[in-house]
């Protein structure tokens, strides 16, 4: 096969023709890229550079007995002195036989743990490489580091090309080492967060058999906390007398204080204001303190400003190293269209990561107060709440996902502690998926439902109840404009489900549209009968920066009754 390389002569010949492997040899083949006008020894010096570069990737493809000529004209490279270097260097032509494909005559690794394998490109009878001997190699020293060889490393390597019958014999050696314990876990002199949580967060057993990915753990568990800039975990150059191996923690402390601030437009539901100051170690153990302001509603038409505080002390590595207590307490004052409410919450909750960050599982229990004024007059609500959600998150990036789902359950039980408040369970769900169709184009889905059960109406607390409408359901309708219609007003429905739909189409790297669909849809009972939907259309635009990308999106309602004729979104984040 043949084809131009660039405006000056310049040839690369397979024979036989492999399409794949010449675009791999045409981009090892440094000669290619020189300019038209470079020194005739540069030319000649790069040339002969190229036999190599190019057996090896012949050797990893598997052609052991390929036959390799560069002629800078009409001279073989080879034959050529830099320090001698004539005219007459052009064109370049590489021509290449490969001759037989070589397939692993013998394929072995010693030793090897009491019941391991190596993967099944490394035997017998399979189409060799140089690739796959590494990986062989590779695997065998990573099956003994799993056994607690920590030590574990290739010693020796045996290949021998039989061109006859185009095999490759390869011997591997491991010298596996001594089973080695896990030794001291080795914390910085100095620093920020005492040694003893450095420790306990991180979570190294002392004395236990060494195993790589308890080793590989302890980094997230260390980031997760939000301490540290920088975290750096590696073993020990060698062991101690004693069989055990210490474990070496390095980390870069961030700065203990921190206060940030986020605002979010929409055209008639006004402005969203939020601020927060976060203390990452306030007792030297990597505990974080953080306080929460919100304000919602500002310039609204409809309804009030919504005021929000809260605070939150989370103590990592409680009892266990992927477990955090959180105290939390949380004060609002909610002026919706439909409802007033002013709640006080005080609880305490457990999380576990699992899986590194991709599962999280907490419980947690609270005492909640709250006074409301809605279509069913005022009443006043004390409850004990109980939490249980699990959360798996398995996008490739939370702020602008292109590949991946998403998926939260809540389950909250809440008990009422006087006549008038209600006894009952509180469900909700939310599951995304993205999908990229090409490098430019991703498909987004959600869907979103909500149940209370148990709990009449007149006594659940109207912010327990479901609405629909607004940028986190159905862009285009105005927020909370669909509700359970009732002969004193509107109230919330004790059901909900919402759907969303986004086609994402990157424009330039850093400018994206976005056409949506949004549908809402609410219930009066918890089973999801006899409910109302409304829906709205649009089209966004993306902004990407450093924090994410910058989200305008305006939404035209359908169907439902809506109050506007569109919507405006602005906010940093996609929409889901």
């Amino acid at each position: 096969m043949c084809g131009a390389i660039s405006a000056v002569a310049q040839t690369l010949t397979l024979m036989p023709e492999d399409d794949a492997l010449r675009d791999r040899l045409q981009g090892e083949a440094a000669v290619f890229s020189l300019a038209p006008d470079a020194r005739p020894d540069d030319v000649i010096a790069t040339a002969q550079g190229d036999y190599g570069r190019l057996l090896a990737v012949l050797y990893d493809a598997g052609y052991f007995g390929a036959v390799i000529s560069i002629r800078l004209g009409e001279r073989e490279a080879a034959t050529l002195n830099t320090f001698d270097t004539p005219g007459g260097l052009r064109p370049i032509r590489i021509e290449i036989d490969l001759g037989r494909p070589f397939r692993f005559g013998t394929a072995r690794v010693q030793p090897l743990p009491v019941g391991a394998t190596l993967p099944d490109g490394f035997a017998p009878g399979a189409p060799a490489g140089t690739g796959t001997i590494q990986q062989a190699g590779q695997a065998a020293v990573d099956l003994w580091r799993d056994a607690s060889h920590a030590k574990a490393r290739l010693t020796g390597q045996d290949i021998v090309a039989r061109h006859p019958d185009a095999t490759l014999d390869v011997t591997l050696t491991v010298d596996p080492g001594p089973a080695l314990r896990f030794g001291t876990f080795v914390v910085p002199e100095g620093a920020e967060v005492r040694a003893e949580r450095l420790r306990a967060i991180g979570g190294l057993p002392a004395g236990a058999a060494f195993d790589p990915a308890t080793v590989q753990r302890v980094r997230p568990r260390l980031v997760r906390t939000g301490a540290f800039n920088s975290v750096v975990v590696r073993e020990a150059d060698e062991p101690n007398p004693n069989g055990t191996l210490d474990i070496i923690l390095d980390v870069e402390a961030a700065p203990q204080f921190r206060i940030g601030f986020g605002a979010e437009v929409e055209a008639r539901d006004g402005i969203s204001l939020e601020a927060f100051w976060l203390n990452r170690n306030v007792y030297g153990g990597a505990e974080r303190l953080r306080f929460d302001f919100d304000l919602d509603g500002i310039g609204a038409d409809t309804g009030g400003i919504d005021v929000g505080l809260g605070g939150r002390l989370s103590i990592p590595g409680f009892r266990r190293p992927d477990d955090t207590l959180e105290i939390f307490t949380t004060l609002e004052r909610l002026n919706e269209v439909t409802f007033r409410s002013s709640a006080f919450e005080l609880g305490v909750r457990r999380e576990r990561q699992l899986r590194g960050d991709e599962l999280v599982i907490g419980v947690g229990a609270s005492l909640r107060f709250s006074d409301t004024e809605d279509a069913l007059g005022s009443r006043q609500f004390r409850h004990v709440v109980i939490d249980w959600d699990v959360t798996r998150d398995r996008r490739d990036d939370p702020l602008d996902a292109r590949d991946g789902t998403y998926a939260a359950l809540t389950l909250r039980p809440f008990v009422g502690v006087t006549d008038n408040s209600g006894t009952g369970v509180r469900v909700t769900g939310d599951f995304r998926a993205y999908r990229a169709i090409s490098d430019r184009l991703v498909l987004a889905g959600r869907l979103q439902f909500g149940s209370v059960l148990g709990s009449a109406q007149g006594d659940t607390p109207p912010e327990f109840l479901f609405f629909s409408g607004g940028g986190g359901t159905v862009r285009g309708q105005s927020f909370q404009s669909l509700g359970v219609d009732t002969a004193a007003g509107v109230i919330g429905g004790r059901g909900f489900v919402g759907a969303s739909v986004e086609l994402r189409r990157d424009v330039t790297d850093t400018i994206g549209v976005v056409g949506f669909v949004d549908v809402g849809y609410v219930s009066e009972s918890g089973t999801f009968e006899d409910g109302d939907s409304h829906a709205g259309v649009g089209l966004g635009l993306r902004y990407r920066t450093a924090l994410g990308p910058i989200r305008a999106d305006i939404g035209l309602p359908v169907g439902g009754n809506p109050r506007n004729d569109f919507g405006i979104f602005i906010g940093i984040g996609q929409a889901f």
